[in-house]
């Protein structure tokens, strides 16, 4: 599994545009799975679906509106903020397990 650091990394700076919202989206996919590093699977799942949907209505809104090279004053308005939380709200159950197993 990659490191808490890596996923913090990525985690920070997953709200900047869509790209790196929808990597984010697609690298954390399936890490409920790994049972030493999310604790609370139910949780996790709960909040990365959330994500998903996030996700799928911005790419729909860019796909819509053409797929625009730049597309940063809507992702800013109308998307950012919300993924940003979501963003911390995961690297809260993601972290929170990892860290508390590397503390042991």
């Amino acid at each position: 599994m990659a490191s808490a650091k890596y996923f913090r990394m990525i985690g920070e700076r997953a709200s900047e545009d869509l790209f790196a919202w929808s990597a984010f989206v697609v690298r954390t996919e399936f890490l409920w799975q790994d049972t030493a590093s999310v604790q609370d699977a139910v949780a996790w799942q709960r909040v990365w679906f959330e994500l998903e949907i996030l996700n799928g209505l911005a790419l729909a809104q860019w796909e819509d509106e053409g797929k625009p090279d730049n597309w940063s004053c809507r992702w800013n308005t109308d998307y950012r903020r919300e993924a940003a939380a979501l963003a911390n709200e995961l690297l809260e159950l993601l972290c929170d397990a990892v860290f508390s197993k590397h503390a042991e």
